[in-house]
């Protein structure tokens, strides 16, 4: 007589108590499934981009830290949404400082989060105005936000 392994054992209950795993489970799964598509299938419309808009504000509310994983869907809706506001929307010109401060709200940053770009007390010089980014930080702040360093080139 063939010995099952722990393995397929554990198969087997799998397989058995699938169905009634699927039914109860398959609000959850169509709610990620609907996350997952939501980071990366991009915006189609502006109802669409409301929509993901409202959603990073809820996923950065679960958020712990950064590298929680509401945090880190958060980061690839506002990536799709970026995506979309770039091709669709005319952006107003605003300063380098002005751009770092409304991506730090949008996202829940706090200036201790950068803390790795620059000081606090750098970031919140040039979020005032009062100091101009240099090359190292326009660079840090464009791969940590994810956005074209042209966002952080400008007028101060």
């Amino acid at each position: 007589m063939e010995r099952l392994s722990p393995n397929t054992l554990q198969l087997e209950g799998l397989i058995a108590s699938l169905p009634l795993l699927l039914q109860t489970t398959a609000g959850q799964l169509e709610a990620l499934s609907l996350l997952l598509r939501s980071c990366t299938n991009p915006v189609e419309n502006d109802g669409d981009l409301q929509g993901r808009m409202a959603l990073i504000d809820a996923l950065y509310a679960c958020a712990t830290d950064v590298e929680h994983f509401a945090a880190q869907c958060a980061e690839r809706v506002a990536d799709r949404v970026h995506e979309y506001e770039m091709k669709h929307l005319r952006m107003p010109d605003v300063s380098p400082g002005e751009a770092l401060s409304v991506l730090m709200k949008e996202r829940g940053i706090r200036q201790v989060d950068l803390q790795h770009i620059a000081t606090q007390s750098v970031i919140s010089d040039i979020i005032n105005g009062k100091r101009a980014m240099n090359v190292s930080q326009i660079k840090g702040l464009a791969r940590f936000f994810r956005v074209p360093v042209d966002m952080f080139i400008g007028q101060s």
